[in-house]
């Protein structure tokens, strides 16, 4: 009879063991789902043969007074569990999250959510990749679905459906394709920007066109060198921007598929020829992005600033001191603007940008030219004066002892950057280009602004705002095993071990 009951109670014990394992299995590898019904089945098997063996028991145990409570007490958690659950269902098509980090890390950028509040249809993701490597993907993609709930996700191992690896071409181990309109687009790089740019894709017939002005000594956008301009021109193209260089010498025509025209710090001035076909550009509704250096030793640059003066910018040929909001060391020749005023380019931008050796750029006037019509708009400026003015001298710059000279230079606050925009054109104005050199990779608000300004120009306002595009952030993801076992340990394994130690501690005080 005792060996009968300790038979008893260990199979009792395993069970309980087996619905504790149940319960983690479901929760820490839900998509293991043989696993996950077999240990179910063989644990609610268990529960039936103890049944069958404790029936007489159980018998007496079902007509007392306790197992009617019993049942009363299994009627309302069954009832709870079912709020719960539709609770719960609710809150997974419903997401909502709070991102706690100081820097956003662990939520969409304010450019990705723009760009899902574009797309008014239904867009489905399907990640093709290995069960393991799956896992790190979907802790993102979840992100895209917490902010548009109609986003489907789905999982696709690529050792079961080799069929549908074959039919969508996949070639990498681990690769999400994002359908949208009956359209495909392929992303291989696990990280916000490129899925963000396979949406932008995806929802659009063509990558806007922007050609690059080379052949006057400008930085190369090639190049690798603290001067070059490879590293701004890569973070354009990961913007979902495609931009191609061209020289002006050797075409009678910017091609029209442009949307935009960089001109960006040419050294030797552009020929006649040169400025016609830019100027052919304009009038036939083209943007421009121009940035013009200060050159106090000669100016090269008068036909192309003549040329800009017509839209109501003129890009001076001096050099902004800035004695009260400079880079230390500088001696105001690097004016540091912290201010920017409110504009579509600045929309939400936050931090701040340097300008190393800046010439001013002064709007000019409705009344000096009343044919032109379109709005200038100073979005950023230096300080007021007298902390703040353009220098015209040479020498003084030479010996590094500059200060304001009446009539000859200009007082502050002076505009460092200026927008034009008419129904026909957008124009944006630098008087430096240097600010975005490989040197300054790491100064994400210099970038942040030139990607928005070329954002703006062509047309893609969803692109601006795309907090340090850059910067490669990581955020912490946690799997779905791993928040499994950390929900296992702490909300079931710590209270049951608690509440089984209070109970001990309990009978414990009672018997003395």
């Amino acid at each position: 009879m005792k060996m009968k009951n300790w038979y008893n109670i260990l199979l009792t014990i395993i069970n309980s063991i087996l619905y504790l394992v149940v319960i983690a299995l479901w929760i820490s590898i839900p998509d293991a789902l043989t696993l996950d019904l077999a240990v179910t089945a063989v644990t609610l098997g268990l529960t039936l043969v103890l049944i069958f063996i404790n029936r007489a028991t159980l018998g007496v145990y079902y007509q007392s007074h306790h197992f009617k409570k019993l049942q009363e007490t299994l009627v309302f958690f069954a009832l709870l569990f079912c709020i719960f659950g539709v609770a719960n269902y609710w809150a997974y098509k419903h997401p909502k999250q709070v991102d706690l980090s100081v820097i956003k890390l662990n939520s969409l950028t304010e450019q990705s959510r723009n760009v899902l509040k574009e797309m008014k249809g239904p867009v489905t993701f399907k990640m093709f990749a290995r069960k393991s490597d799956s896992l790190v993907w979907m802790a993102l993609l979840d992100y895209y679905r917490i902010e548009k709930p109609t986003i489907k996700i789905e999982k696709i191992d690529i050792d079961v459906r080799p069929d549908l690896v074959g039919d969508y071409q996949i070639s990498d181990a681990a690769t999400l394709v994002i359908e949208y309109n009956g359209r495909r687009q392929k992303v291989t790089d696990r990280d916000e920007l490129n899925i963000t740019n396979g949406l932008i894709r995806i929802s659009r017939a063509n990558d806007p066109v922007v050609y690059f002005v080379q052949g006057h000594n400008e930085g190369d956008i090639n190049s690798k060198e603290n001067e070059g301009l490879k590293f701004i021109f890569e973070a354009v193209k990961n913007s979902a921007v495609d931009i191609r260089p061209i020289n002006l010498l050797t075409t009678q025509e910017v091609p029209f598929d442009a949307k935009t025209l960089v001109i960006w710090g040419p050294k030797t001035s552009l020929q006649p020829s040169e400025i016609n076909v830019v100027k052919k550009f304009l009038e036939r509704k083209g943007n421009l992005l121009v940035a013009i250096d200060p050159d106090l030793n000669g100016d090269n640059q008068g036909a192309l600033r003549n040329l800009i003066s017509h839209y109501k910018i003129d890009i001076r040929n001096d050099l902004v001191v800035d004695r009260k909001s400079f880079v230390n060391g500088s001696n105001g020749s690097i004016p540091l603007v912290q201010e920017f005023q409110q504009s579509e380019i600045t929309k939400n931008f936050k931090g701040q940008v340097f300008f190393p050796l800046t010439s001013s750029i002064e709007p000019i006037p409705d009344d000096v030219l009343p044919d032109v019509k379109g709005t200038v708009t100073v979005v950023t400026a230096s300080t007021p004066f007298p902390d703040s003015w353009g220098e015209t001298s040479i020498k003084e710059m030479a010996a590094q002892d500059m200060t304001y000279t009446a009539k000859a230079d200009h007082p502050g606050p002076l505009p460092l950057m200026v927008t034009y925009e008419s129904p026909e054109n957008k124009i944006v104005a630098f008087g430096n280009s240097t600010f975005v050199i490989n040197a300054y990779v790491k100064f994400g608000n210099n970038y942040a602004l030139f990607i928005n300004s070329l954002s703006w120009l062509a047309g893609e306002d969803r692109l601006i705002s795309f907090n340090l595009p850059i910067i490669q952030s990581e955020p912490i993801f946690i799997s779905a095993p791993q928040m499994g076992i950390i929900f296992y340990f702490s909300v079931l394994f710590s209270p049951l071990a608690l509440f089984g130690l209070a109970i001990f501690m309990y009978r414990r005080k009672r018997d003395r």
